[in-house]
């Protein structure tokens, strides 16, 4: 069976359908072939026919030859990707695993591995058997598909926009087999996305005109998508779009192209490979596209983003009733259909899709092409003007209309300006009372201005503590960055003023610290300290005044934190606790202010842990988790929860001081209460996502002291907990990188707890360092720690040229760590892990090389120094220098460390001769 012999027109109500059914599994496929058979029994016999013409290919191994043979001159036709390509080279690429199959082809995530930069891509394979001599059902040869795809390179290589994922690369090979090489976009589908982080009204707008803003840069190029859908436009875990695949695109200048009107010829042969519930009428109808194509599955797609439900397809269950629906079904209002949306911001918000918002999907939904926007940028426009309040376009442009979005756009503007009209009449009919009404005038100016204030510090003090336990704060930035000019503009005088505008530039300060704007949240900062400066002026600001000094001291260093500026991290941190305990000692009864001091104490706590003042930090952490059981004693249940949650962080700090510090039996009890107080916290309730993480992370650590306890039974039960909590909670939202980060930490220690032999975990070993290099290949940076310990496991698992290999890669990334101290000494992880690269390098070292690895292990001596006989780690390290003739003379002596550790209680590394 064949395109000319099915017809055009058959055909395209055939390909939809036939796409459809391939993506079913074999059961639901045969569920649906009975349904269209009973609806239309010659279109399901058709069917019927092209499926088993597929399967008798499958059978014959269509698509099932490596692409790696294509480079080595041997491969006569590579059809698609199957299976078994996984690990096979492609040019400069090596293809890991199938992201998933369409109608025209197959796409595989791949890595580049010829060292020129690391990264991931994805590499999509064109099925030429679709359109090759008896193939499925047509008679388009070889050389045409290869045109295809071609044109889909030429397409994507006119396009460049932050939104577009990139081609990168293209390449046909032995002129049967045409790939693609595109940027590799980890993130969710774009309806998915705004579910899950349950996006409001206005940010679902914001995120959609990041679509029009790359629709509209194809159509500038004459380029029409023709398939957008949820799938192929993808946002990212920082929130950042990304338009995908440009398959059936269609370049709209064709016509004065020769071999592009071949080419548009093609396109339209097998032109009805849309997707049936994004298509225009025009589509379905095959009748010429235009931009106005594109607008209709836009609009298709804001309708389900606003109203949470198809604007035809969902009153109907069988496809070619969907499709009659699309052509002759009006939708209802895009306002009652999200008022009737089951659950969700959206019906909380069905209101404000009421008039504009309505017109707007209205027009973009239009059955006639010429009635819908003309393009993405015309569509986009009047999305920008309603968020402005300003006219749009799909609206008549009445007067009263005009003026109505004019006065919801210049309230205050309005207001003042019909104040000052109705003054000038009155001043020139009774001008007598000039000087009275002048005077009045000014004090209702001044009034104005306090009330502006009132406002503002409202929206920054008071609403941001109501945003800030739901993760919202982010919503004040725009208000934040309008509102710091005046706030810093002049001194005001009343200290309640002093106090409001303090408060609201810590939240801009806090905003921006979040964002890692780190200059900028200063800006705000130190204002906000100036103005608090000294004593609460009065008994009844003392608890607010003083509250508010602390945050802001809190924040300024945390932003010196953040850039790894530690001497004004200690400065701002003192000054937050020195706040705390002044208002603790004026309210010795008040809970809060208790808290604040423990808040303080664990600040502090925090950084002494960094910079390895280890007993430092644990009189620290002790002394906040005290603090926090004292507030909770005078708390109610509900209080106590929500502090209980902080308390066990205090304890998992605590334990972490104490296990570098060799205390295991303490760090063992430390994170044992933490899971106690977490569990305690979510009693009567679910535990929340944060609950689950934290007490995951809690799991890890005691793993880990367990272990070096001696205690390997124990610890593999609580990391199996720690991964089987971390594997539900990233089923629930899979773009969450600090939640895949702990599962590869926990997945390493359940290798270091397994009882498998040593072959076994060399093999989960080496899959754990591949997905480390995926997940890499989407992050910003090396994870430096996590190949340690890779590393230095294979250290221990593996035997000759292996273990050499290992102990290279220890050495390379020694270099790395003596790097990242020259930039931060003292960073207490980073002195750890090297610590334990040069005991692994000296433990494990041949005779032959021993004289080499002391040079490098005593060239870490005076980074380390410090910290002997305070971390145990170090003081092992600086124990096996031993071996090494130089060592002799070190300060503080080989034999002191071997003393220090012969005393301690601190485990399986302590105890072992040397």
């Amino acid at each position: 069976m064949t395109l000319d012999t099915l017809g055009r027109a058959r055909w395209l109500q055939l390909s939809p359908l036939l796409d459809e059914l391939l993506d079913l599994e074999p059961t639901a496929r045969l569920a649906r072939l009975a349904e269209l058979r009973a609806a239309d029994p010659a279109l399901a016999q058709d069917l019927t026919q092209m499926l088993a013409q597929d399967a008798s290919l499958q059978a014959e191994g269509f698509l099932a030859q490596p692409a790696a043979e294509a480079l080595q001159g041997a491969m006569q036709e590579l059809d698609a990707a199957g299976p078994d390509l996984a690990g096979q080279a492609l040019g400069p690429y090596v293809l890991e695993r199938e992201l998933g199959q369409g109608g025209m082809g197959a796409v595989w995530l791949a890595r580049r591995a010829d060292g020129r930069f690391e990264g991931q891509v994805a590499v999509k394979f064109l099925k030429t058997a679709l359109f090759g001599a008896g193939a499925r059902f047509g008679t388009l040869g070889g050389d045409h598909a290869g045109s295809r795809f071609a044109r889909e390179g030429q397409i994507l290589a006119r396009l460049s926009h932050p939104h577009i994922a990139r081609l990168l690369d293209a390449g046909v090979f032995e002129g049967q087999q045409p790939y693609l090489v595109l940027e590799y976009v980890d993130g969710q589908p774009i309806d998915r996305y705004c579910e899950q982080h349950q996006l409001g009204v206005e940010a679902r707008v914001r995120l959609f005109l990041d679509v029009l803003s790359a629709v509209a840069h194809a159509h500038s190029r004459l380029i029409l998508h023709r398939d957008l859908k949820p799938t192929n436009i993808l946002v990212n875990a920082d929130g950042q779009v990304k338009l995908l695949d440009f398959g059936i695109a269609k370049l709209l200048d064709d016509a004065g192209n020769p071999d592009a009107t071949r080419m548009t010829e093609l396109t339209q042969r097998v032109g009805s490979a849309f997707t049936p519930q994004y298509a225009a009428p025009e589509q379905v109808q095959l009748l010429e596209v235009t931009t106005a194509t594109d607008v209709y599955a836009l609009g298709v797609l804001l309708y389900v983003l606003l109203g949470g439900r198809h604007p035809t397809a969902d009153a109907t269950q069988k496809q070619l009733d969907r499709l009659k629906a699309l052509v002759e079904l009006t939708p209802k209002r895009l306002s009652e259909a999200a008022a009737q949306h089951p659950e969700g911001p959206l019906r909380a918000e069905a209101k404000r899709l009421r008039g504009d918002l309505d017109t707007i999907l209205a027009k973009a939904l239009k059955k006639a092409p010429t009635e819908r926007y003309p393009n993405a940028q015309a569509l986009a426009d009047d999305l920008q003007h309603w968020l402005a309040h300003e006219p749009i376009s799909a609206r008549p442009d009445s007067r009263w209309y005009v003026a109505s979005r004019f006065v919801r756009r210049h309230r205050a503007a309005v207001a003042a300006t019909s104040v000052a009209l109705l003054a000038l009449v009155s001043l020139t009919i009774f001008s007598v009372l000039e000087a009275h009404r002048a005077e009045r005038a000014e004090h209702q100016a001044e009034e104005r201005r306090q009330q502006s204030d009132d406002l503002l510090a409202y929206m920054l003090g008071d609403f941001a503590d109501k945003l800030r336990p739901i993760g919202k704060l982010d919503l004040l930035d725009s208000i934040g960055g309008r509102a710091l000019k005046h706030l810093t503009a002049e001194a005001p005088t009343h200290a309640s003023e002093r106090l409001n505008r303090a408060k609201a530039l810590t939240v801009i300060g806090e905003v921006r610290v979040t964002r890692r704007e780190l200059d900028a949240a200063l800006d705000a900062l130190r204002p906000a300290q100036a103005l608090l400066e000294g004593d609460a002026p009065s008994p009844d600001m003392v608890v607010d005044w003083y509250k508010a000094q602390g945050a802001a001291h809190f924040w300024a260093g945390q932003a010196a934190y953040v850039a790894r500026k530690m001497e004004p991290v200690g400065q701002n941190w003192k000054r937050y606790l020195a706040s705390a305990e002044r208002l603790l000692s004026l309210r010795p009864d008040d809970a809060q202010a208790v808290v604040e001091v423990s808040s303080a104490r664990s600040a502090l706590g925090s950084l002494a842990l960094r910079q390895g003042r280890l007993p430092e930090a644990v009189e620290s952490f002790k002394a906040s988790v005290a603090m926090k059981r004292r507030a909770m004693a005078g708390m109610g249940a509900e209080q106590q929860a929500s502090l209980g949650t902080d308390l066990a962080s205090s304890l998992s700090w605590l334990g972490q001081s104490q296990l570098y510090g060799g205390h295991l039996n303490e760090a063992i009890e430390a994170w044992q209460q933490s899971i106690a107080e977490l569990s305690r916290a979510s009693m009567g309730k679910p535990p929340t996502a944060s609950a689950r993480y934290n007490e995951a992370i809690s799991r890890n650590w005691l793993a880990e002291a367990l272990l070096e306890a001696g205690l390997v039974v124990d610890a593999r039960q609580e990391v199996e907990r720690a991964t089987t909590m971390l594997r539900g909670l990233i089923e629930s939202d899979v773009s969450n990188r600090s939640w895949q980060i702990t599962l590869l930490q926990a997945r390493h220690m359940a290798l270091e707890v397994s009882p498998l032999d040593a072959p076994a975990l060399l093999k989960e070993l080496e899959r754990l360092v591949h997905d480390l290099a995926a997940f890499e290949a989407s992050a910003s940076a090396r994870r430096v720690h996590d190949h340690i310990r890779a590393a230095r496991l294979k250290v221990r698992l593996a035997q000759g040229a292996a273990r050499e290999r290992a102990m290279e890669d220890l050495r390379s990334l020694r270099l790395r760590l003596n790097q990242e101290l020259d930039a931060n000494p003292g960073q207490m992880t980073s002195a750890r892990s090297l610590a334990r690269i040069d005991l692994d390098l000296l433990s494990y070292a041949e005779p032959a090389k021993l004289q080499s690895t002391c040079e490098l292990a005593l060239e870490d001596t005076q980074r380390l120094q410090a910290a002997v006989r305070v971390d145990y780690v170090i003081t092992a390290y600086w124990r096996e220098l031993q071996r090494c003739e130089a060592a002799k003379h070190l300060t503080p002596s080989v034999e002191d460390a071997r003393s220090w550790l012969a005393s301690s209680k601190c485990g399986v590394l302590c105890t072992q001769t040397r």
